[in-house]
């Protein structure tokens, strides 16, 4: 109840102070997939974006993680934006000798910022920090139960034609445990439609667990400058990895 708490309050407080972006420039969202965007969401804006739902496959131990994720992002300057976001309701299915259990709960509520700190200039790269701590008040058995800090990077590159390309460097510390995610993005964008490939390498030093990574892609879909739908599938490549993740998304810029 606390994480969907302060999700309403936020929501029913920035608004009144929001405005749209300049008439022309669509919507840059932060999903789906594991990178993110290097663009903030603009002074005095507010953008909400959704994963609806997103969907974990173990396919050793029939195991199903359903989540719906959310995003809040302010802009409290051109360059500068607060973000709040987590899982606000998950659902985890188990089948196990001919029986079904489901177990449901809120996660954890993640808190910090994104600076933009670089333009895409020819062939400097435009560039974002996105430091943030995930509180540990989700659930249990959907929390972390500790404090986690967070720092991710986003680097991208415009190319001729539509086409892009961006890069991810994330770390996380919590309890002890480092885990370092690195990400490569290939897409272009061709009018409304938006796809992409990515390959993802997640390494960690907790000792009873090995590295994974994923392949991937997705598609983004403008509908108008202030409203995307999107779709992504990740295939696990490793023993440690989830078998899938997928899911839809829509992201709405106020």
């Amino acid at each position: 109840m606390r994480l969907r708490a302060v999700f309403v309050l936020v929501l029913s407080i920035v608004p009144a102070a929001a405005r749209a972006q300049a008439a022309g420039t669509p919507i840059a969202t932060d999903r789906p997939g594991f990178l993110f965007s290097s663009l903030t969401a603009g002074r005095g804006v507010v953008q909400a974006e959704l994963g609806l739902p997103a969907v974990t496959l173990q396919e050793k131990g029939d195991v199903r993680t359903t989540s719906l994720v959310g995003l809040l992002r302010v802009g409290l300057g051109d360059d500068f934006e607060l973000r709040l976001g987590g899982p606000f309701l998950n659902e985890t299915r188990v089948e196990a000798g001919g029986r079904t259990t489901r177990e449901r709960g809120y996660g954890d509520l993640e808190i910090g910022f994104k600076w933009h700190a670089v333009d895409n200039d020819g062939g400097r790269p435009s560039f974002a920090l996105i430091p943030s701590v995930i509180l540990p008040v989700g659930k249990k058995g959907f929390s972390a139960g500790d404090p986690v800090w967070q720092l991710n990077t986003a680097t991208e590159w415009t190319l001729d034609d539509g086409w892009a390309t961006g890069l991810l460097a994330g770390f996380l510390r919590g309890d002890g445990v480092l885990q370092q995610t690195y990400g490569a993005l290939l897409g272009r964008t061709v009018g409304p439609w938006s796809p992409y490939l990515e390959a993802v390498y997640v390494a960690t030093d907790r000792e009873d667990s090995d590295d994974s990574s994923f392949l991937g892609g997705g598609l983004k879909v403008l509908l108008s400058d202030d409203v995307q739908i999107d779709l992504n599938f990740d295939r696990g490549l490793t023993d440690e990895s989830p078998d899938w993740l997928f899911g839809f998304g829509l992201g709405v810029r106020f």
